[in-house]
């Protein structure tokens, strides 16, 4: 099971990256201009430095 890195909700055994879009536009909208750059799987799923 993953779970987002920013919020800990699980996230399911293999999450698409459109559901991580979705997770990360819905719940943490405020730093998605932030982030952009980034696909869905580094900014929710990597290990933030």
């Amino acid at each position: 099971m993953k779970q987002c890195k920013l919020c800990g909700t699980p996230l399911g055994k293999e999450p698409t990256t459109e559901e991580l879009d979705n997770h990360w536009k819905k719940h943490h909208n405020w730093h998605w201009e932030a982030n952009k750059e980034k696909t869905p799987e580094d900014a929710l799923l990597k290990k933030r430095n």
